[in-house]
């Protein structure tokens, strides 16, 4: 496999950034049947008999809920992952399509705890629909482009299933009417290690070969009974490029008092807002369905406005987005990330689904639970425009048993009664 390409990494510390959709374009990595990633993905593809739902039937408050949601998860899960001083880019919408196929198969607390987590607000029977339309809503076709290239948006849902092992059907159907997949039958008791490289493979595949080697070595083992995977690829030019003899080193103030130089980037053109403590910039791409959202807070106030990302936040920006500013500075960069979630997750109030009390009994009669939520996530931005890529991997498998009590060392006993808590006989065992 060959390696990320390596180039400037962490560049943009004093303001962060994320992607913002208006309604996005380009194609699939396939026709929408998933027919594309059945015959790539490793493993016998066994599909539950029906087809995606092409036009699900969701009101529009749905379609909001589920967005607003994603965004408001995506808050939280920014604030479990950033680190002082480090850069973060990740995929909110990656993370929540693959643990929304988690969602499908869960119930009682587990399910309840899922939900509040992720900010799943709607009903099973309403969540999944809408986040079908949501998805099948990044595809739809953006504005003119001229003779501009559009911009590409490829995500797949994928999952490997262990061979013999039952699934319950309405599980697998939701996958099918609302994931676009079915089931790739595997045998992780008998390779689990070349399973776990032929997944790998397959991400970094679909994600243009940004996402490498997002399952480690100790996430999948002959106890894995189900993968369920998201990935994500996306390449766009800026609707107004930036100069590409304009960038010039140019200093860059990071939160600690220190100044560095970053290639900075001149030109461009963007609408503006300014609001109280920060100014904000919206850099459209060809065909104006995407865009980038940059949120620069004034000089000392990073921390504080950082703490209002929310959905709400978001849209009182896009809302104020009058102005024009046609001469823009943008340093030069990439980030990537990686991150094993769970312990992410469970700050977030998702306790039950990773130990003996998870309920996954609507996914199968077997006692499960999540053992590795795996996270990867690409971003460059240059001159031309913006490459970013992103992959997640929940892998569920038995409760794990009990860690062993091995007294293979010195040792000290005793022999009591137990209600009056009267000391009989006391020793050590200090050799054999």
């Amino acid at each position: 496999m060959v390696s990320l390409r390596q180039g400037l990494r962490g560049r943009l510390t004093t303001g962060w950034l994320l992607a913002a959709c208006a309604c996005s374009s380009g194609e699939p990595l396939d026709d929408g049947t998933g027919s594309a990633v059945e015959e790539s993905a490793p493993g016998e593809f066994i599909s539950a008999g029906k087809e995606r739902v092409a036009n699900p039937e969701v009101s529009a408050s749905d379609l909001e809920a589920v967005a607003a949601g994603n965004t408001d998860f995506g808050a939280a899960l920014y604030r479990e992952l950033r680190e002082p001083g480090k850069n973060l880019f990740f995929s909110p919408y990656s993370v929540s399509q693959a643990l929304a196929m988690v969602y499908a198969g869960a119930r009682g607390e587990t399910e309840r705890q899922l939900g509040q987590g992720l900010r799943f607000s709607l009903s099973q029977e309403r969540f999944h629909p809408a986040m079908n339309a949501l998805n099948q809503a990044l595809f739809v076709p953006s504005g003119d482009t001229g003779q501009a290239t559009p911009p590409q948006f490829h995500g797949v849902n994928a999952a490997w299933g262990q061979k013999g092992f039952a699934f319950q059907p309405g599980f697998l159907d939701v996958l099918a009417l609302h994931y676009g997949t079915g089931m790739h039958v595997v045998d992780f008791s008998a390779n689990s290690s070349g399973i776990r490289e032929d997944i790998n493979t397959w991400v970094w595949e679909q994600t243009e070969e940004r996402i490498e080697d997002l399952l480690p070595p100790t996430a999948v083992t002959p106890l894995t009974r189900l993968i369920l995977v998201n990935a994500l690829h996306f390449k766009a030019a800026w609707q107004s490029p930036f100069r590409e003899k304009g960038t010039q080193d140019a200093p860059f103030h990071t939160l600690d008092g220190a100044t560095r130089q970053v290639p900075m980037m001149q030109g461009g053109g963007a609408r503006y807002m300014k609001g109280e403590g920060f100014e904000a910039l919206a850099l459209d791409y060809v065909g104006r369905g995407f865009r980038m959202l940059i949120v620069l807070p004034d000089s000392g106030r990073f921390e504080e406005i950082e703490s209002r990302l929310s959905a709400d936040f978001l849209g009182r920006i896009r809302g104020a987005l009058t102005g024009h500013q046609g001469d823009v500075h943008l340093p030069r960069f990439e980030v990537e990330t990686s991150a094993s979630l769970i312990p992410k997750l469970r700050e977030l109030g998702i306790q039950d689904l990773f130990d003996e009390h998870a309920d996954l009994s609507g996914m199968s009669s077997a006692d499960l639970v999540v053992s590795s939520i795996e996270h990867k996530a690409f971003v460059s931005v240059n001159e031309k425009g913006t490459e970013a890529a992103a992959a997640t991997a929940v892998v569920v498998g038995p409760p794990s048993l009990p860690v062993p009590f091995i007294v293979d060392r010195p040792f000290l006993f005793l022999i009591e009664h137990v209600s009056t808590r009267n000391v009989l006989f006391l020793g050590r065992y200090m050799t054999p």
